[in-house]
């Protein structure tokens, strides 16, 4: 017993009455819940059920068996349902057992409205109820829901529970209540003392200031910004002119965001509600060093650190609380410089160099890793075409040169299925459709592709890969990753563009094409800024 539980171990090696008589009472244990203890520790197996595995999961948590325990859990897990969750919930709670409280705790966000209504909902404790109620994770599109599950569990117990008004009053978020749903609850306590409706309305008139508390979960979804679609020669355009394009694919509408500014080219990436947007092309084909950051919670704008250097055509990615702007154009060179950005310590440092010039390329996050696959880089002044992948390594600083065997301009990198898919492009050798950036080094370059292809971990290409073509050759095109889908939006090919909008989702043997298209009014655009971004709902919206 002291080999596999802490508590016994205690218990027998030291100088108390136990280790001394070596025997153990555990007076208010079943002792058919002791024998099923016992036949785990010797066979390593036990028959449970709801209730059977409630009272192994108590006593292997009392008794530190932490074998026990976790097969309990993941029984657990297995059978939640609308009848149980709200018991296990509380089990876990008061084990504090975060793998199940986590389960449950998003089982019940999920259902929070139904499950208002059970008997069991009735019988939460307040610290119970207040551990649910107090989370960001709820799956609710109102506050007036989480309200309203409130009320019942008043209802149950009014006199009694009449005390804990203004403690759980505190975990509604009034601000996120729209008027009319806030003129429902002050319904409710018409007849409330004056301290109590006052809290009402001082935390209503924070909305009217601009402070929103966090949002549930079930207040925003992911969804796919654009930055740029829009006709930057046109001149009578301002920045102002420019807005972010957001795609919902659920409804397949488009809605608009605050706009920035032109910048063709940016590096774009978003890390939950916050948009990220580094570098690009100004409308006078100048280069860009700035960093901009857009919260969607507040719909608003703000201007960041700016890079040590201008760059375009570059890659930009997120990992750990860091942003990474990688290689591109700075407006007279290919650059093999790159900087990541703190988020906690709002500045920029360099990383080490690449081994090479590098712009064009695609690049992804997989685990710890940055990988930038294909591009172009400059030699002897000339551009050539890269037929290799770099991937660099966050923990050492470090990068590695592998060779890829094929050409891959303005391709889309999204990771998944535990490796990178690469969507689209350009592989062969045509004259390039237009100068980027007045580059004087540009020279004859590329046919878009419909390929597509699998690069696993290790940097080698997944010949058994299961991805099919493109329904067309595009290249430069908004490529994303949403939930298990990969969409296409957009792009090139030569002097041909497109605004048609595709996606494959994992297992499929072809791509879907969508109804809804760019927002745009002429044939299409290509090298936009394109990633997916927490944007609230429209309701949401109307409150910020």
């Amino acid at each position: 017993m002291a080999a596999v539980s802490p508590y016994f171990q205690a218990m027998f090696s030291s100088p108390l009455k136990e280790s001394l008589d070596g025997v153990v009472q555990l007076q208010d244990v079943c002792p058919s819940v002791i024998q099923n203890v016992l036949t785990y520790i010797y066979t390593g197996q036990v028959v449970l059920t709801l209730d059977t595995a409630e009272q192994l999961f108590s006593t292997a948590s009392r008794l530190q068996i932490i074998p026990l325990l976790d097969h309990c859990c993941r029984f657990l897990m297995k059978i939640l349902s609308l009848e149980n969750c709200l018991g296990i919930y509380t089990l876990a709670f008061a084990h504090n057992k975060q793998d199940l409280l986590q389960a449950t705790l998003s089982y019940i966000s999920h259902n929070l409205s139904q499950l208002s209504e059970e008997e069991d909902f009735c019988h939460l404790d307040l610290q119970t109820l207040i551990s649910i109620i107090a989370s960001d994770s709820l799956m609710v599109s109102s506050e007036l829901t989480i309200y309203q599950a409130l009320r019942c569990w008043w209802k149950c117990k009014p006199e009694d529970r009449r005390p804990h008004f203004i403690e759980l009053m505190r975990y509604i978020r009034i601000p996120l209540l729209t008027p009319k749903e806030l003129s429902e609850v002050k319904k409710d306590w018409l007849d409330a003392k004056g301290d109590e409706i006052g809290m009402l309305y001082r935390s209503s008139e924070k909305r009217a200031q601009g402070s929103l508390p966090s949002l549930r979960q079930g207040m925003y979804s992911k969804k796919i910004v654009c930055v740029d679609l829009h006709v930057r020669e046109d001149p009578s355009l301002k920045d102002q002119d420019f807005y972010v394009d957001c795609y919902d694919p659920l409804l397949g509408e488009w809605e608009r965001l605050t706009a920035l500014k032109s910048l063709m080219c940016p590096g774009c990436l978003a890390i939950g509600n916050r948009l990220y947007i580094a570098g690009g092309t100004h409308q006078d084909d100048s280069i860009s060093d700035t960093l901009h950051e857009y919260n969607s919670f507040t719909n608003k704008w703000f201007q960041l650190a700016s890079m040590s250097v201008p760059r375009s055509m570059h890659g930009f990615l997120a990992y750990k609380q860091k942003l990474f702007a990688i290689g591109g154009w700075n407006g007279s060179s290919v650059l093999a410089t790159a900087e990541c950005f703190d988020l906690i310590q709002k500045a920029w440092t360099p990383i080490s160099r690449l081994p090479l010039q590098l712009q064009l390329f695609c690049s992804a996050v997989l685990n710890s890793k940055l990988y930038l696959i294909g591009g172009e880089t400059l030699e002897d002044g000339h551009h050539q075409n890269s037929q290799g992948l770099l991937i660099y390594e966050t923990k050492s600083d470090t990068w590695a040169q592998l060779p890829l065997g094929i050409v891959c301009l303005s391709a889309g990198a999204v990771a998944m299925d535990n490796g990178i898919y690469v969507i689209g492009g350009y592989c062969l050798s045509t004259p390039r459709p237009r100068s980027r950036s007045q580059n004087p080094f540009v020279t004859p370059v590329l046919r878009a592709t419909s390929r597509c292809f699998f690069i696993k971990e290790d940097g080698s290409i997944d010949k058994d890969g299961i991805i099919p073509s493109l329904p067309e050759k595009t290249g430069a095109s908004g490529v994303v990753r949403w939930k298990r889908r990969i969409y296409v939006l957009g792009g090139e090919n030569g002097f041909r563009f497109n605004k048609a909008i595709y996606y494959w989702e994992s297992g499929d043997n072809s791509w879907t094409k969508c109804k809804a298209k760019l927002p745009i009014s002429y044939s299409g655009v290509s090298d936009f800024g394109c990633t997916t971004l927490n944007v609230p709902n429209s309701h949401i919206r109307s409150l910020i």
